[in-house]
């Protein structure tokens, strides 16, 4: 009987095999997953904010020497309040999507991604307590000498 490390909606790990359910059904062998790494796809509209932001603080900066009295002091209040504006909205309309990527039988595979960092981690976390236990097993086969007719039958099956 497989030990589950993880059981989510999508994903169930256990020492023997990391298997997704949605978006469509995957089964991987853990022996034959390589390079498990953590990457982070970036904020593509970041830089179009970060530009829209400057334009409007410099266009306010510009407009400030044109005016004279009180309009000085809304175009300063303006120039203030953009920056934290903008930071906000880049937070807020370009979340960071966090990825879980490894190689598979040679080829680059996504095992997870999702925009909470702390649930990538449980899931990476739970993914090398399973790599753990699979060599845990492998190891206790080859000291038992049954790790040869183990392989023999997984590469009939």
């Amino acid at each position: 009987m497989p030990t589950v490390f993880y059981q989510g909606h999508d994903i169930v790990i256990t020492d023997d095999v990391y298997a997704v359910w949605k978006p469509e059904p995957q089964v991987f062998d853990l022996e034959a997953l390589e390079d498990l790494r953590v990457e982070h796809d970036g904020r593509p509209g970041r830089m179009v904010l970060l530009a829209a932001g400057a334009l409007v603080t410099v266009g306010a900066a510009a407009a400030m020497t044109l005016t004279d009295g009180a309009g000085q002091y809304v175009i300063a209040a303006a120039v203030l309040s953009v920056p934290p504006l903008t930071g906000r909205a880049i937070r807020i309309f370009t979340p960071v999507v966090w990825l879980l990527r490894a190689s598979y039988a040679g080829a680059g595979i996504t095992l997870f991604a999702s925009n909470n960092a702390i649930t990538l981690l449980r899931v990476r976390r739970s993914l090398m307590r399973a790599f753990a236990a699979n060599a845990a097993n492998v190891e206790r086969l080859d000291r038992t000498g049954y790790a040869e007719a183990y392989r023999r039958l997984n590469s009939l099956l």
